[in-house]
């Protein structure tokens, strides 16, 4: 198995990942689920049916006669009371986005060279359109309340989330665990701002009421003596919004403090929605290598993560104690929101950690990099040149992949038959000149084919036969020579990553111990990874 073909299943799952997301993008429109609990029929919950309507609600005048609306107008939940429809703008835009998919997808799936082109194209069409459905959510929600914008459009909640979960899984595929930080370092700035803007653990007694335990999650913070929401049941995006009216968020006796939550709202707003952003972007850019592979172990990138992080954890905090010297009840919302902005904060310090031993991988890497780039120009590639009294061949001649005789135990060489240019003629009608011996005619010895029975992982596949018995013998059977004491053992199929690097720390035994055809093999295969 070749290089090339360790990547054919990560390029295949890349591919398989943008097609899937296609699909999803494609059944929102279809899925009947759109305008739930808002008493519109079964058969019109179609979103595809109010393109029309959305398209006239967008430009705020009929652009499309209201013959071809079908009898189907906008639900309430998503119309503005006045000016611009901002919601049927962000319902065309992810029509845009569907179409958009469908045509990317026809030279994904009929290229060749797709890895790299599937990507972008997935990160593009995801990205675009989760961001879409989040600032539908946000502007339906700020004017109709959480479960009336996740029940009405639950068509985009399910798409959503399924498309969601394949954008972390093609993160995951393309960047390996530098992608599973990615990853985890997005749900963590997503769940605190859910939990610090909405009152979440209301849905909990949704959920619990459809599993036949109504009001358990309430019963438990009742005895508790725990209010839900963000404080006083209030989510942060109904306190933002009374803010935004012109109204204290809360009022009473204690005013410093209510006046610090006022402002603590909005900052938490801010910074939280900003985090999301940044680490959602994250899924979609950025790698934790350089263009020729080596780590890019930078630290300001890290600094960067946990100032913005603190800044939340330390806001929040502040709201806590100024709701705890108030005599209202805290939320237990704030206090899953603080938890979630600290996994992430502590996620980017050990991050930051690990930086120093970063930079000497990388380090190593290029130096292993540039001994056998050295050993490449000035090893022979010749067998010949290694040992010329291995085989006897005019120049030129020689087989290509001549095996080594040392890998020829018990050879029996055929006996040579004599090779002529031109007319047949038997050794006896050459004439002889006088005092002279006949020119002797040159001979090549074609041994038998060798046959390897050893062990084979995914690199020793990449070698032909006779250097499959050289490999083995160095390493596995440790016959050819001594190996350095800090040598690595090579694991068949396990990660060996070090015992590559360990042959290019240690070049010069290994170019007496090696040929430079399997060097140069080991060298390609590391560069490849």
């Amino acid at each position: 198995m070749t290089t090339a073909n360790q990547k054919k299943p990560i390029k295949s799952a890349v591919v398989a990942t943008y097609a899937a997301a296609t699909i999803l993008l494609i059944a929102g429109w279809f899925i009947p689920a759109f305008g739930y609990g808002q008493d519109i029929a079964v058969g019109d919950m179609m979103l595809i049916w109010y393109i029309p309507a959305i398209i006239n609600a967008m430009f705020a005048r009929t652009v499309i006669p209201e013959s071809a609306l079908g009898g189907r107008e906008l639900p309430a939940f998503i119309t503005e009371p006045e000016g611009f429809n901002a919601p049927a703008l962000l319902l065309i835009v992810y029509l845009i986005m569907t179409v958009l998919a469908i045509i990317f997808l026809i030279p994904v799936l009929a290229g060749k060279k797709t890895k790299r082109t599937s990507i972008v194209n997935a990160y593009i069409i995801e990205g675009i359109t989760l961001a879409v459905f989040a600032l539908l959510y946000l502007f339906s929600a700020w004017n109709a309340g959480l479960y009336t914008t996740v029940t009405g459009y639950l068509n985009i909640t399910v798409i959503g989330a399924a498309v969601l979960v394949l954008l972390c899984a093609q993160c995951i595929i393309e960047k390996g665990s530098y992608g599973v930080v990615k990853t985890f370092l997005f749900l963590f700035s997503y769940l605190a701002f859910m939990f610090a803007m909405f009152a979440v653990d209301e849905w909990f007694d949704i959920i619990l009421s459809a599993m036949g335990a109504e009001y358990a999650v309430s019963n438990m913070l009742h005895t508790l003596s725990v209010q839900g929401g963000l404080f006083n049941a209030m989510g942060g995006l109904e306190a933002l919004k009374a803010f935004a009216d012109g109204t204290a968020v809360v009022s009473g006796e204690y005013t410093t403090e209510l006046n610090i939550i006022n402002v603590c709202v909005i900052v938490l707003f801010v910074t939280l929605a900003l985090n999301t952003a940044i680490d959602f972007i994250g899924l979609m850019t950025g790698s934790k290598c350089d263009k020729d592979g080596y780590p890019l172990p930078h630290a300001s990138g890290k600094i960067i993560g946990i100032v913005r992080y603190s800044i939340p954890l330390v806001t929040a905090i502040i709201m806590l104690v100024c709701l705890v010297i108030d005599p209202a009840k805290v939320g237990i919302c704030i206090y899953f929101a603080i938890f979630f902005i600290s996994l992430g904060l502590e996620l980017d310090i050990i991050r930051l950690a690990l930086v120093p031993s970063q930079k000497r991988r990388a380090e190593e890497m290029r130096e292993a990099a540039r001994r056998a780039a050295e050993a490449e120009d000035d090893v022979q590639l010749n067998m010949l040149d290694e040992d010329p009294e291995q085989f006897y061949a005019p120049a030129g001649d020689a087989p290509e992949n001549m095996p080594i005789a040392e890998n020829l135990p018990d050879m029996v060489i055929p006996q040579p038959e004599p090779i002529q240019t031109g007319e047949q003629l038997e050794i006896s009608d050459i004439p002889d000149e006088e005092g002279e011996e006949p020119e002797a005619q040159p001979y090549v010895y074609t041994p038998r084919p060798l046959i390897y029975n050893g062990p084979t992982d995914k690199f020793i596949d990449t070698l032909a036969t006779e250097e499959k018995i050289e490999f083995c013998k160095a390493f596995i059977d440790k016959t050819k020579g001594d190996l350095p004491t800090d040598m690595p053992e090579y694991e068949l199929g396990g990660n060996n990553e070090q015992f590559f690097l360990a042959i290019f720390l240690n070049l010069g035994k290994f170019r007496q111990l090696l040929s430079a055809k399997l060097l140069r093999k080991i060298y390609r295969y590391l560069n490849d990874k």
